[in-house]
């Protein structure tokens, strides 16, 4: 059964984002622009995982969890408190009883790991099908980095091994923009993070070239759709072909 997940958030762009990362079969979501709504929300649909913005009307986010952390039906709903920078470290926040405070602007990365551990999930990108698949992009590293030319090994809707001489650091955020235009249309624009490094003096999976393993951060639902379906076809028309592993 689909797991529920609650976006309580008076900021809609907020709202459009996270759903972005969650819309996907697996979750059903719901949304509340208030405290009043959450908690009928909640009361209701008992979601397994709510994020509660800390400027959630009318009394803010820590006074909201407290709430739900105080009644015993409704305190089984794990709670991930998003705060604001300086936020992070009030005594208000701490004593809420959140089960997670996650400090925004979110770090996408930290915002999955910490949901991935409270709904005791596997990393979806570790599970995803790959395909051994060559599709050309150009890379760079952000903030300001000049870009390169590569191509992929496999894709999968997770991540990607990047095939590349120019190596960065475990944990460096890259640009990617990935010619899907033999296949499935337009350009692809996401970011990434480097997950680990095939280097000549330290070659962690032989059987791939120097490279990158990236794991893709803030696919769009419609993005996600057109790597799916790229995947899928793949692998349905070579079940044979081995895809390594990013």
């Amino acid at each position: 059964m689909p797991k529920k997940i609650l976006l309580a958030s008076a900021e809609k762009d907020f709202l459009d984002r996270v759903e972005g990362f969650f819309g996907r079969e697996e979750f059903v979501l719901l949304r509340a622009h208030n405290a009043p709504e959450a908690l009928r929300l909640i009361e209701d649909e008992d979601p397994a995982l709510a994020f509660v913005a800390q400027h959630l009307p009318p009394d803010g986010g820590d006074a909201f969890c407290r709430r739900i952390k105080k009644d015993f039906l409704l305190r089984r709903t794990r709670v991930i408190l998003l705060v604001q920078g300086a936020d992070e470290d009030s005594e208000r926040c701490r004593e809420s009883g959140a089960d997670a405070i996650v400090a925004l602007p979110a770090d996408w990365t930290t915002l999955l790991d910490s949901s991935r551990r409270l709904l005791d999930l596997p990393d979806p990108g570790r599970l995803a099908p790959r395909a051994a698949l060559r599709v050309p992009l150009r890379y760079r590293r952000l903030p300001a980095g000049e870009f390169e030319c590569g191509s992929t090994v496999n894709l999968s809707t997770g991540g990607l091994f990047l095939e590349s001489e120019v190596l960065y650091p475990r944990d460096s955020r890259l640009e990617l923009v990935l010619d899907l235009s033999s296949c499935q249309g337009p350009l692809l624009s996401v970011t990434a993070r480097v997950a680990w490094i095939n280097h000549p003096e330290w070659m962690r999976k032989a059987q791939l070239p120097w490279g990158m393993g990236l794991e893709l951060l803030d696919l769009s639902l419609q993005d996600l759709a057109r790597l799916e379906s790229l995947v899928s076809q793949f692998l349905s028309s070579s079940p044979d072909k081995p895809a390594g592993a990013f």
